[in-house]
């Protein structure tokens, strides 16, 4: 599931104006953030958290390591979340929006055809993993591999993330089908689903042998074999 200061609406014509200026993949921290008084203190927790956990991981990072990234007491903490859990829950859920908001101007671009909108969310997300070294992983798959240990909300929260992402590329797909791009044989949900399991398996795959190689084969795979069947 951006940063990309090579991703402009030159590279992506699908992205607006105003998604030209650099942007972080949402699913992975910043390498800078502004003072807390610029960026606002829940932001900045937020922020440092998602760094703090992608480096590490859910469970084994601290509130107290967080807020000293932070520089932030512990008393803003709890002014605006409950518990751990609720800061997990917040962390997914911006992590979500923000990367969902990146895409609904490529899918929406109705003057480039749905299969070539298809192609471009995935060509971005290979353009944050570029921008940020195929070694890093993004803090919601590597919260999906902690699953079994995080508490429900927490898991709910990553479970919806991922259904979020399926659904908008199962619109794209939709329209790909009634355009004659993508055969009807195909139930649009379940393809989305499988095309979301294929790219998380690239990425991990992509972590470990710390090459962009496994999703370049992701995207060769799938658009010039496997959505090539029309029936």
């Amino acid at each position: 599931m951006a940063t990309p200061s090579a991703i402009t609406s030159e590279t992506f014509p699908g992205v607006q104006k105003g998604l030209d200026s650099p942007r972080r993949p949402v699913y992975s921290p910043a390498p800078m953030l502004p003072p807390a008084k610029e960026l606002g203190t829940r932001e900045r927790i937020l922020e440092i958290g998602a760094q703090a956990i992608a480096e590490k991981s859910f469970n084994s990072c601290g509130l107290a390591e967080i807020l000293q990234r932070a520089g932030v007491p512990k008393g803003s903490f709890y002014h605006y979340f409950g518990s751990k859990e609720d800061f997990g829950v917040a962390l997914i859920e911006k992590a979500c929006h923000d990367y969902i908001e990146l895409l609904r101007p490529i899918v929406g671009d109705r003057k480039r055809s749905p299969l070539a909108r298809l192609r471009t969310v995935f060509e971005l997300s290979r353009e944050e993993c570029m921008a940020n070294g195929a070694a890093r992983q993004c803090l919601i798959p590597k919260l999906a591999l902690e699953t079994s240990q995080l508490s429900e909300p927490v898991h709910a929260a990553v479970k919806s993330a991922y259904d979020q992402w399926s659904a908008l590329i199962a619109q794209v797909i939709r329209e790909a089908q009634a355009a004659g791009e993508i055969g009807r044989a195909q139930d649009p949900d379940r393809l989305a689903n499988v095309l979301v399991m294929l790219w998380e398996g690239a990425t991990i795959r992509m972590q470990i042998d710390r090459s962009l190689q496994p999703v370049d084969d992701f995207l060769a795979f799938v658009f010039d074999s496997l959505l090539k069947d029309r029936r």
